[in-house]
């Protein structure tokens, strides 16, 4: 209870909504309490809805906001959300160096830390050169019934098609799905199940994301890792952004600030999830990806935020 003096402390907090695995993201939300001294209560998203439940219970919480900083691990859902004025403006001093590619110009949402999708592989049973570099590749016969792939409803999935669509148009996606479709694609809960059904050898190729892969590979389990480089590799940024009549704003703006410093960009690089870094002076461990070293599928982040409804509609009618 407050004294009439005003000299009782009151405790600062702060409310993040964060659809990166809480194994990798509890870590760096606690390590800003102890910097900050504010307390973070965090809501973290389940597997199964991957990003997607959280964007929903943020529309659902528009009129009364309960969250300060929204937190996904991809970016399309992010750009949607800002679409519906869910996020306010916030343009971090933390963010200048990250390439305008993957920054809102009003400051609505910043990208850090991507991920790239990958497809992974039994390293002692398939050679990496037999492992496929494109998309297109996946039709080979030779993969028919071995190719598992997440639930594209939720999580990057789903945005990977949105992203191919953006790229290919929507003939191209089609035309890729129809593909997966012939060769006995196998649809998987999501990321983690496409990766473990490689590990326990019911598919042979497993459509995921790099952290899915890293995290247990620094385990010690041997697991290949091919990205798509002849086609440009598919990058999937986290994304942060500042929920519109945020109930704690200046605390939402430090905890903002501290993800999109470079100190948690190497964090997360150096971290089981083996993040890529978007500005190449951030340090990355060995065996790491860096930014400047792939060669990224160039398309436009905002054109696919519009193609994810139609790329999931063409996914939900081929693949199922």
């Amino acid at each position: 209870m407050a004294s009439i003096s005003g000299c009782a402390r009151v405790e600062r907090e702060v409310i993040v909504y964060s659809a990166l695995d809480q194994v990798f993201s509890s870590a760096l939300l606690a390590e800003f309490e102890r910097q900050s001294g504010i307390r973070v209560r965090a809501v973290y998203d389940t597997e199964a809805t991957k990003t997607t439940g959280l964007a929903e219970r943020l529309r659902r919480e528009r009129a009364r906001p309960r969250c300060d900083v929204f937190w996904s691990n991809e970016i399309l859902r992010t750009i949607r959300l800002a679409r519906e004025d869910v996020f306010d403006p916030y343009l971090s001093p933390a963010a200048s160096a990250i390439p305008a590619r993957f920054r809102d110009p009003a400051g609505l949402w910043t990208g850090f830390a991507a991920r790239a999708r990958a497809l992974a592989f039994d390293a002692a049973a398939t050679p990496q050169g037999d492992v496929p570099r494109s998309h297109a590749a996946l039709a080979d016969p030779r993969w028919r019934g071995q190719i598992a792939m997440g639930n594209f409803d939720f999580g990057t999935t789903g945005s990977h098609l949105a992203l191919l669509h953006a790229a290919w148009g929507e003939a191209g996606l089609r035309d890729f799905l129809a593909a997966l479709r012939r060769n006995d694609v196998q649809i998987a809960g999501g990321n983690a199940t496409s990766r473990d059904r490689v590990l326990d050898g019911s598919a042979r190729l497993g459509l995921t994301d790099t952290d899915d892969i890293e995290v247990v590979r620094r385990q010690g389990t041997m697991l290949g890792r091919a990205l798509f480089e002849d086609d440009g590799v598919v990058l999937i940024p986290n994304t942060v952004a500042l929920v519109r009549g945020a109930p704690h704003p200046a605390e939402a703006r430090a905890l903002i600030d501290f993800l999109l410093s470079v100190r948690t960009e190497a964090q997360l690089a150096e971290s089981p999830s083996g993040q890529i870094p978007l500005r190449d002076t951030v340090p990355v461990p060995a065996g790491g990806l860096r930014l400047a070293d792939l060669r990224v599928l160039e398309v436009d982040y905002d054109a696919a935020a519009t193609e994810l409804i139609p790329a999931l509609e063409a996914a939900r009618e081929i693949l199922r």
